[in-house]
């Protein structure tokens, strides 16, 4: 997936292999629809949600929902402290204390360029979600080779020795994950403990 030329610097700063930049290029090509005056096509907010749509099952959820937001000129607004979210200002303020962002959402005249859809990808791949990109791939009909279904624990619980383990729930899934019983990339985990009396 990442083009491994210099192997001592290729995770610090990870570029695409000329295999996924093609395999990008095909999938903006299928999306956008825009007509730009120098004949290129572009992908507008309708192109951009089915793209999203594919990939996330849904519109306003994953990085790839909140980069592409940005990039295609969303930009968060800033809550006051004398505030509520409306912008009134006043007693009930005050006494909420939970301040809630506004919405993300996709400006209607926002354009994606080629270039912010890989900079959209090149985050996933900076924050170390191959997997995640990998998914994406599949969904939008250019998959990377498989030899093999990748497991590995990332997510753990630990306790102290204050703490007995009663009962642990461990998940296994047999198909790459997120699927149609998995919605994640993580799979649960849960655990029973019982405090315990040091000294006995």
């Amino acid at each position: 997936m990442i083009d491994d030329g210099n192997i001592e610097t290729c995770f610090i700063d990870p570029e695409f292999s000329e295999g996924v930049m093609d395999r990008f290029k095909r999938i903006y090509n299928r999306f956008a629809t825009l007509q730009c005056s120098d004949g290129s096509l572009q992908m507008d907010k309708a192109d951009v949600e089915a793209w999203l749509t594919i990939i996330n099952k849904k519109i306003g959820r994953g990085t790839e929902f909140r980069n592409a937001a940005k990039f295609m000129g969303w930009v968060e607004q800033t809550i006051s402290e004398d505030s509520d979210n409306d912008g009134n200002k006043g007693e009930e303020s005050k006494t909420n204390k939970k301040k809630s962002r506004p919405p993300i959402r996709i400006p209607n005249n926002g354009v994606l360029q080629f270039e912010d859809f890989i900079a959209v990808y090149r985050d996933e791949l900076r924050q170390g979600k191959f997997w995640g990109i990998a998914w994406d791939l599949a969904q939008l009909g250019e998959p990377l080779q498989v030899n093999d279904i990748f497991g590995a624990r990332y997510d753990r619980m630990y306790c102290s020795a204050s703490l007995a383990p009663l009962a642990v729930i461990d998940t296994l899934c047999n198909k790459p994950c997120p699927n149609e019983s998995e919605p994640s990339d993580h799979l649960p985990i849960a655990a029973t403990f019982q405090i315990c009396q040091l000294g006995k």
